[in-house]
């Protein structure tokens, strides 16, 4: 396979992978951004060879406890004592051999072997990675601790879960519970986009994306989605894609912008903009009139944010590089309405982003709250009398959501909780939970996990 833009071979989706999970071992970015940047640097990959590195990277994340856990009892060395690049390759092999019947498990073996000398391993670790996948082919996984005796490593190892995630979510939801939630997050999610109403609508964008080989759905809850059900080539090669008429959002994402009551012509402060998804949509209820202030604290994030503003036709919208955890530079009262994405951690999106669940570590959890009750203290004063303020969160827990509400009214008297399920398209009005907080989750609605209270000042 050729590169016509580099005119070179372009790596396998299996050599990429390796690349993008020591890079997500090693540094500070997302598998997801890894896997962008990678893609984008080799537009030559054939559609069948993006659907296996996504499978690949994604699927590594998704079982890796399981993955290491099932290595470990067939390794006469501890796994923290393997070389960081020979576990990953172990790990990419192991997920063929378990987890792909595709694959035939010759193939999986000698294709990692070989990578493995690629990369120059020692020959003694290339030998290793043989015998260990050779093992794994020949007699398969083998069994996990029984979750009788051990409910906890049991119920750990056989979704691929943190053992603090399980116990806390077992006291929180009891084992039936815990198990439903844990299994929702390895289930695939659906592919939702979000139609730009600015330009389109969801029928003559369905019938646009039929022409393009791609077949949709309208989505459950919200009249500005469809859902993907199949598609002949990579999403972002699509000529609709590239006009800017349609992004990648879960249903519940699009669902919480319109609890925000916002009209032509308002003034809107966004914390937390990240790439844009919120805010095109805020945009279009705008009706890309008025102003949207759209703040986030990571350099790359607004870099994609105005690609994404310039893609949607958005002209209002005015990014911001700002910590919001400090005080902004802005006057009292001059916004019409305050939308808070908080930085949270994000226990509701694991089955879109599984490498959340070795990337977080219990004790973090600790560290969102302060952060999040400081943002909504510093964006308190910035909005007007009788404005509306939305708090929104991608996470389970109850510190960072409705603790951190309660706080807050606790201390801004001026503040008030409104319960609005009218605001809500109709099919998702059920969806908001007295006293008014909107709550969404994978195992109960095939949603990602939301949570978002709307306040009003005054």
């Amino acid at each position: 396979m050729i590169d016509n833009q580099q005119k070179k071979p372009v790596p396998g989706a299996r050599e990429l992978a390796v690349k993008i999970l020591a890079q997500a071992e090693s540094g500070d970015r997302s598998v997801e951004d890894l896997i962008a940047a990678s893609l984008k640097r080799h537009p030559g990959m054939s559609r069948v060879e993006r659907a296996f590195l996504l499978e690949l990277v994604q699927g590594v994340k998704r079982w890796q406890i399981k993955l290491d856990y099932l290595i470990s009892r067939i390794s006469r060395l501890p796994l923290a004592k393997l070389h960081p690049l020979a576990l990953i390759i172990l790990r990419v092999g192991a997920y063929q051999l378990l987890f792909l019947d595709k694959v035939p498990d010759h193939a999986a073996v000698s294709e990692m072997v070989n990578l493995a000398k690629a990369r120059h391993l020692p020959r003694q670790h290339v030998g290793f990675i043989n015998a260990i996948l050779r093992r794994l082919a020949e007699e398969g996984p083998g069994p996990l601790p029984p979750m009788e005796t051990d409910p906890v490593r049991g119920l750990s190892l056989a979704t691929a879960h943190p053992e603090w995630l399980v116990k806390r979510w077992r006291k929180r939801y009891g084992h039936q519970g815990a198990l439903a939630k844990l299994s929702a997050n390895n289930a695939i999610p659906p592919l939702t986009i979000r139609v730009n109403s600015l330009r389109t609508d969801p029928a003559a964008l369905a019938a646009r994306l039929l022409q393009e080989g791609v077949k949709v759905e309208p989505c459950a809850f919200s009249p500005v989605g469809l859902r993907i059900s199949s598609l002949k080539t990579a999403p972002q090669d699509l000529p609709s894609y590239r006009e800017g008429l349609w992004l990648f959002q879960d249903e519940a994402a699009q669902l919480v912008s319109f609890l925000l009551p916002v009209e032509p012509g308002q003034r809107v402060l966004e914390i937390g903009a990240g790439r844009g998804g919120k805010t095109t949509h805020l945009a279009e209820r705008l009706k890309n009139q008025g102003l949207i202030v759209a703040v986030d604290y990571h350099r790359r994030r607004l870099k994609e944010l105005r690609l994404t503003l310039a893609r949607w036709g958005v002209t209002i919208a005015w990014p911001l590089l700002a910590d919001a955890s400090q005080p902004l530079p802005f006057k009292r009262e001059a916004f019409d309405a305050l939308v808070i994405d908080a930085p949270c951690s994000a226990l509701g999106i694991i089955r879109r982003h599984p490498e959340i669940k070795t990337r977080l570590e219990e004790k973090d959890l600790s560290t969102f709250p302060p952060r999040q009750r400081a943002m909504l203290a510093h964006a308190a004063p910035l909005l007007r009398t009788g404005g509306h303020l939305l708090y929104i969160t991608c996470t389970t827990e109850p510190a960072e959501n409705e603790r951190v509400i309660k706080h807050f009214l606790k201390n801004h008297p001026e503040f008030r909780l409104l319960c609005e399920p009218h605001l809500l398209p109709p099919p998702a009005r059920f969806l908001i939970l007295k006293p008014g907080y909107f709550i969404s989750s994978p195992e109960e609605h095939n949603l990602d996990g939301f949570f978002a209270a709307l306040l009003a000042k005054g």
